[in-house]
């Protein structure tokens, strides 16, 4: 049944080295390539820095051709980035009489039918600095 599940066997193993902490990790044989967090400088024996993983969010994946795709730019210890969101949006307004506000001089109205718009937020940050730990990788 584990044999399915690769990440299953990393996140067991990667709780287990948090469980009984570094020095247990420096002595304990890891799965090849396994990827695992830090909270230090230095990684522990056996192990090396995963500099592509750094300031990134790591997601399990299903299809192994996803595997080491990455997207943006990666973020730096405690850096608050500001973003926007963007959108799309769609409404079908139906057909409505108001007595004297559909005369020939009222601009502010809108016809019936569809209407679309595309729409972005204003800049701004989340509030919560970013906290970078050192990500390490098994020979």
């Amino acid at each position: 049944m584990l044999k399915k599940h690769p990440c299953l066997i990393a996140l067991i193993v990667a709780g287990s080295i948090g469980w009984q902490g570094i020095a247990a990790a420096e002595t304990m044989a890891l799965p090849s390539k396994m990827i695992f967090f830090v909270d230090g400088t230095s990684c522990p024996a056996g192990s090396t820095p995963a500099t592509d993983a750094a300031g990134r969010m790591l997601l399990a994946v299903t299809n192994v051709g996803d595997v080491g795709k990455t997207y943006g730019t990666p973020l730096r210890d405690q850096e608050d980035r500001s973003h926007t969101h963007s959108g799309n949006m769609s409404v079908s307004l139906p057909s409505h009489s108001i007595s004297a506000a559909s005369s020939c001089c009222n601009g502010q109205g809108t016809n019936k039918g569809s209407h679309s718009a595309s729409v972005t937020s204003g800049s701004g940050t989340s509030g919560l600095p970013f906290i970078q730990m050192l990500v390490c990788q098994a020979n």
